[in-house]
């Protein structure tokens, strides 16, 4: 009995010990493939491949980048190249890990919201709270995603519902503030919340703007843990915004 005991513990520490590996493991162009299987299916050749055979270049051959240049015509590992830090904020930002995004996969991923492609699902929005309803993208498990968000984030205490009701926005075909590209608003797949509470650096002063947040990191790694990013992350700070990027964090544990 007592070597049994020793071997499920034995087990249970190489579990863990994997769990933690693959958490900290860097994120890349192969995480397209788990996040997104019923669209992206495979890296051969350096390229990516669509299920539909539609494919891009993992790299377009340019090196050394700047955070303009990638946000501008990002290629697919343009994605990945700032890794997005989980768990609480150690100091101001100074990178935009997340903010760079392959515009022609996401809408071959969500739909083109201009042609009314996106699929909607309508999602209680902290119901015990009186938070409403939100509409939100179905596919990929987006939606089922933001629901568990709604469940854990209800067992927070009272004194957080000023910060998640009311909420401020989910679905919204339109472009990014002063870019050319578009918004994750745009595929359904960001909400904002506390927009009274919230912090943006546009609003803050623009460039030279000192980096603020009021959002309590109890709500962000809530978030985080279903496959949310936030926008508080980015050195331009946004931190109302939260979107649904499972590429970029370790697989959720559901």
């Amino acid at each position: 009995m007592a070597l049994r005991r020793l071997a499920w513990a034995g087990l249970a520490v190489l579990a863990l010990a994997a769990g933690l590996a693959e958490a900290r493991a860097p994120r890349g162009p192969a995480d397209l493939v788990r996040a997104y299987p019923d669209v992206v299916d495979r890296i051969e050749g350096g390229r990516l491949y669509l299920k539909n055979g539609r494919w891009w270049p993992i790299s377009d051959g340019r090196t050394g980048k700047t955070l303009q240049e990638r946000a501008a015509r990002p290629d697919i590992d343009d994605i990945f190249a700032e890794p997005y830090p989980t768990g609480p904020l150690k100091r101001a930002p100074t990178g935009e890990p997340g903010r760079v995004r392959h515009e022609p996969l996401f809408t071959a991923l969500y739909g083109d919201c201009a042609k009314l492609q996106v699929k909607l699902k309508r999602v209680a929005w902290m119901p015990r709270r009186g938070g409403g309803h939100v509409m939100f993208a179905e596919a990929h498990g987006a939606a089922a995603a933001l629901e568990r968000v709604v469940a854990d984030l209800e067992k927070l205490p009272p004194s957080m519902t000023r910060f998640l009701v009311p909420v401020g926005g989910t679905y919204n075909c339109h472009k990014i503030e002063g870019r050319n590209r578009r918004s994750m608003h745009a595929y359904a797949a960001a909400i904002d919340i506390a927009v009274r509470h919230s912090d943006y650096w546009v609003w803050a002063g623009g460039e030279k703007a000192p980096y603020r947040n009021r959002i309590p990191m109890e709500i962000v790694a809530v978030f985080e843990k279903h496959g949310f990013i936030w926008g508080g992350k980015w050195k331009h700070f946004d931190t109302m915004h939260f979107e649904y990027r499972p590429e970029l964090l370790p697989p959720t544990r559901r």
